[in-house]
């Protein structure tokens, strides 16, 4: 097995955990919503930020890192497939630390403070459950950057 091979191997890795688990969790959500029980709601919400913060974010972190080593060793950073990638990459980077997160941890102190059925948690919910959603749509975009490959001519 070679340096290159170990680090593809992690970058999958990494994007099972992330996205599998991204989707795992809206799965959850929407269960927990179903459900008309506010307390299942939090419980979920408390559930989906704690994973986010301890295991997708360091996931991703990892995977970005094996990203940029495979490009360093075999690619280039100028092919339109890598760029896009990495752009959308940064995107949900930057969403998840300056939005997702924050947010999140507002959501459980409202739902702390002003209990499950809270109108202003509840609508923050929804906005962070738009937002995550918008974020599983650009996983599956660059997951489709990876397999493809545009623009890199025949495999």
């Amino acid at each position: 097995m070679s340096f290159y091979q170990l680090l593809v191997y992690i970058h999958i890795l990494c994007a099972v955990i992330w996205v599998g688990g991204g989707v795992t969790v809206q799965v959850l959500a929407i269960r927990a919503q179903r459900t008309g029980d506010p307390g299942e709601a939090v419980r979920a919400f408390k559930q989906a930020e704690y994973v986010g913060t301890r295991v997708f974010m360091p996931a991703s972190i990892i995977l970005f890192v094996a990203g940029l080593i495979m490009v360093a060793q075999a690619w280039s950073f100028s092919q339109l497939w890598i760029t896009v990638s990495m752009g959308l990459w940064i995107l949900s980077a930057v969403a998840g630390a300056a939005y997702l997160g924050p947010r999140a941890k507002q959501v459980v102190t409202l739902l702390e403070t002003e209990g499950p059925t809270s109108s202003t948690a509840q609508a923050l919910v929804g906005r962070l459950a738009l937002v995550s959603r918008l974020e599983l749509l650009s996983f599956a975009v660059i997951i489709a950057l990876m397999v493809f490959k545009p623009g890199s001519g025949p495999a």
